[in-house]
């Protein structure tokens, strides 16, 4: 009797043992490394948990989600990435490379907004691809693999930077370059002339949001802009963007991508004044028709596991964080 009481406390020691071990394992997916120099051990980790969870194998034929699409959202996608926000081009072809294995369909943003406004039909497995802030990067190490794998993408611009010598930061594109890439298929909207930052939302400058979000304290005027100001800066911002676009790409459409997902109901109400009747969020999830202000997954990121994305795909991009998101969904 002793020795089976034993035999059954063994077991289920064991058991415990175990699932420490996968809990450990699991935390290196659901969190990033809290000490620098170590993603690359916990990333290990995870690839090999990965493996236990689901199966790899390709599922090519099969349907995963029908008339809704999800979106990709990425920033800069490079040979070596310079932050930790930033995609490893080579982790950017594996991404493609099992999108493709597993029967998922890219497609423009001509064709995702007909879908949006006006319930036009997209294929079963229905992903858009779309890159924020217009890196140099896109033209040099992320356009040479779009066209290899003939998948159709749009890129978000702030404009105020395109062709700006003066632009301090990251190297953007320039208008030449964009042209270039327009003319082979890749789409370039909105993402704001020059409000892409965070302005103080009080007085005592205690306090900040992203500007499209109200009125902001102005430095110029010693005190906070007025609800009318606030409006007129928004529109005519949002207005110089679209008019340089199509000055230069001659856009037939107007497609927003708010910076830092700030938005509100009256910023929306002026970009429907402004006739862009699109526009996307940084929270994650799947769209629908009539989903104007639409969801985006975060794909980017040095902790990036294709593997994981695409099985999050398969799943219909639930509301869960993604599990090697840096916590919340955000992003510029």
């Amino acid at each position: 009797m002793k020795r089976t009481i034993f035999k059954r406390a063994l077991l289920i020691m064991s058991l415990i043992a175990v699932l420490g071990i996968l809990v450990y394992e699991a935390r290196a997916i659901y969190h990033t490394p809290a000490v620098k120099g170590t993603h690359r051990t916990r990333t290990a980790n995870a690839d090999r948990l990965v493996r236990h969870l689901f199966s790899l194998t390709p599922t090519p034929d099969k349907v995963y989600y029908q008339n809704k699409v999800i979106v990709l959202m990425y920033h800069e996608v490079t040979k070596s990435p310079p932050d930790p926000g930033a995609l490893k081009l080579s982790n950017f072809t594996k991404q493609l490379d099992e999108m493709k294995a597993n029967g998922f369909r890219w497609i423009t943003m001509k064709e995702y907004t007909n879908f949006i406004l006006h319930k036009a039909k997209v294929p079963d497995n229905a992903v858009l691809m779309t890159f924020d802030d217009g890196y140099e990067s896109f033209y040099t190490d992320t356009f040479p693999v779009l066209k290899a794998y003939r998948v159709p993408a749009t890129n978000f611009l702030i404009t105020s930077t395109i062709s700006n010598p003066k632009h301090i930061g990251i190297r953007k594109l320039t208008w030449d370059q964009i042209q270039q890439m327009h003319a082979e298929g890749i789409d370039f909207y909105n993402h704001t002339n020059d409000q892409h930052a965070y302005g103080y939302s009080n007085t005592a400058r205690t306090k900040q949001k992203p500007l499209l979000m109200g009125p902001m304290y102005s430095k110029k005027l010693g005190r906070m802009e007025t609800e009318d100001e606030f409006k007129q800066r928004v529109y005519t911002d949002l207005d110089t963007a679209d008019k340089k676009l199509f000055k230069h790409l001659h856009n037939d459409q107007k497609v927003l991508a708010f910076p830092y997902g700030g938005y509100t109901e009256e910023t929306l109400k002026i970009c429907r004044s402004l006739g862009i009747d699109v526009t996307f969020t940084v929270k994650r999830g799947i769209n629908s028709p009539g989903q104007t202000n639409g969801y985006r997954v975060n794909a980017g990121g040095i902790h990036n596991i294709p593997e994981v994305l695409v099985q999050y795909m398969k799943e219909g991009a639930p509301l869960r964080p993604l599990p090697f998101a840096q916590g919340p969904n955000k992003v510029s």
